[in-house]
């Protein structure tokens, strides 16, 4: 075992939390390490979520933009895709931001330590290389920033042939003919729509009344529409009961069904904290439901070790464990910076179309008897929209009706993932929904959607 070396802070755990954190550190001038137990800096939204699903659903995008292509008065023919070419631009854009990753650690003198990385005693981190060296580091603070890992069903073990989970459906060597998504989130639904664009035939079984549960119910309807269009069959309300691997198929059983032949089967029913052996008992680190319990700046019951991201009770993206980490290090630091106010955390599904949200859903606001209102207008009369062949969807706005603040907002078509930034920096500023009303937005794009649903609060739309 060899000497310890001393930090001002050791962050554990390389994703969109731990890198951002540790990036922030440096800047604040705090001497900084970063363990990571993976080959490759970025955990899984670089590796084998995020970024290689979202440039995989670009690739759709296109597909179907160029099998429409004869209506934008272009002839090009019979279209057909290459997927080993696809896949490899996937990976190529994968490789590229681990590459930057690597350069920004050297960039900001961050120390990166290849290996397991564990709680070892009050202000000791050890970490266990892949041979078994063990290297213990001295640190005044920690950011536990472990993640997540995929769930398993017990009775339908992923063998990443016909039975496969989030990981293994990017790899694929080929689209396959038929697909059952078991789960209906975002990651099943984002799934589905990408293969079913590309003419897999697939079947979502959901046991929740929809599926992407917590998603506002006009939205999800309006999505659903869309993606009958896309191969794509929808069974909510439906248990699975067995999932038998038959080589090269496999069978599916929902309850009071036959059992049913599918290609592949992706389980997708969400993801699990890790927090086993990272020396939380060491640190006498106190849980709940398997989730690190942190007050509101992510300290933990141990004074000096901070948590973020996937292993606390808080949204399980990406974005969110970024703010989490760069709030987490300047409180280290000794700054103050605002609690994070999650009513203004965006929720960004990259389907076809997609959809964005911030806030309740109207079904939460009744369920807590709060009084509100809904300005909805939709993209189809839009000049953009028709320019872009993107008149599919709305956008909807929940707001208060004393004070007109914004309590939820629901975008469902082009663009919404983006759009839905200006509603979470005006939920942040306590903007009114009249104030978003005579905010000036640019013709002819997408975003004036934005504004004409702020009109109807006023009294009406203008181009409706």
């Amino acid at each position: 075992m060899s000497a310890a070396v001393s930090f001002d802070l050791i962050v554990i755990g390389s994703g969109p939390g731990g890198e951002v954190a540790a990036i922030r550190a440096a800047q604040l001038g705090l001497k900084t390490a970063l363990i990571e137990k993976a080959p490759h800096l970025g955990g899984t939204c670089l590796n084998w979520g995020c970024i290689p699903t979202k440039a995989l659903l670009e690739a759709a995008k296109t597909y179907t933009k160029l099998q429409h292509a004869g209506e934008l008065g272009f002839n090009v023919g019979q279209v057909s895709y290459d997927w080993e070419r696809i896949l490899a631009r996937k990976q190529g854009i994968v490789d590229a931001q681990r590459k930057g990753l690597r350069f920004l650690m050297k960039k900001n003198k961050i120390e990166v330590f290849q290996g397991h990385g564990r709680l070892a005693g009050k202000g000791q981190v050890s970490v266990t290389a892949d041979d078994g060296k063990v290297t213990t580091l001295a640190t005044k603070a920690v950011v536990l920033a472990t993640g997540s890992r995929i769930r398993d069903l017990p009775f339908a073990k992923t063998n990443g042939k016909s039975i496969i989970n989030s990981d293994d459906i990017l790899s694929l060597k080929a689209v396959p003919k038929t697909l059952c998504v078991v789960g209906g989130g975002v990651v099943g639904t984002e799934f589905a729509s990408l293969y079913g664009r590309f003419g897999t035939q697939v079947t979502i079984v959901e046991l929740a009344p929809q599926i992407l549960p917590f998603e506002d119910a006009d939205t999800v309807k309006e999505l659903v529409r869309h993606l009958k269009k896309q191969n794509i069959s929808i069974e909510t309300g439906s248990k699975l009961t067995a999932v038998q691997d038959q080589g090269d198929h496999a069978l599916v059983t929902t309850e009071g069904q036959k059992p049913r032949a599918f290609e592949q089967v992706l389980i997708a029913i969400g993801r699990a904290p890790v927090t086993e052996d990272i020396g939380l008992a060491t640190a006498a680190i106190t849980t709940e439901r398997g989730f690190v319990k942190v007050n509101e700046h992510y300290r933990t019951s141990a004074d000096w070790v901070w948590a973020i991201g996937d292993i606390i009770p808080t949204p399980a993206l990406a974005h969110t464990a970024s703010a989490e980490g760069i709030h987490a290090v300047e409180v280290i630091a000794g700054h103050k910076p605002p609690v994070i106010d999650y009513q203004a955390n965006p929720n960004a599904i990259y389907t076809a179309p997609e959809i964005a949200s911030i806030g309740r859903t109207e079904q939460a606001l009744k369920e807590a008897k709060v009084e509100y209102k809904v300005a909805q207008f939709p993209f189809a009369p839009m000049a953009r929209a028709k320019i872009d062949d993107a008149t599919e969807g709305f956008v909807k706005i929940l707001y208060e009706p004393k004070y007109r603040e914004l309590l939820g907002v629901h975008i469902v078509g082009a663009k919404a993932t983006e759009m839905i930034a200006e509603f979470a920096l005006g939920k942040v500023l306590e903007t009114t929904v009249d104030e978003i009303a005579h905010t000036i937005h640019p013709h002819p794009t997408i975003s004036e959607t934005i504004m004409e649903a702020a009109h109807v609060a006023m009294g009406g739309a203008i181009h409706l």
